[in-house]
């Protein structure tokens, strides 16, 4: 097992930046590795509840499903 540390810093529905993290993340999780996502600056707007762009992913409810999955969040 691995541990796997992400640096959020990025806007949630500025560009891809989040998606790739909830995507590489979940694959880790789901391989039994240990996820940490740090939330910093700007990037810890996607942990908002209830923060959503219309026609794009809910990067909270993705956060909220690696949390579920044992990732640890730290902001």
């Amino acid at each position: 097992m691995k541990k796997i540390t992400f640096m959020l810093g990025s806007v949630p529905y500025g560009g891809q930046d989040v998606d790739t993290v909830i995507g590489i993340a979940d694959a880790a999780l789901k391989k039994g590795h240990q996820v940490t996502i740090v939330g910093s600056g700007d990037g810890t707007y996607g942990f908002l509840k209830d923060q959503r762009a219309s026609g794009a992913p809910h990067a909270g409810k993705g956060f909220a499903a690696l949390a579920e999955q044992g990732a640890q969040i730290d902001l």
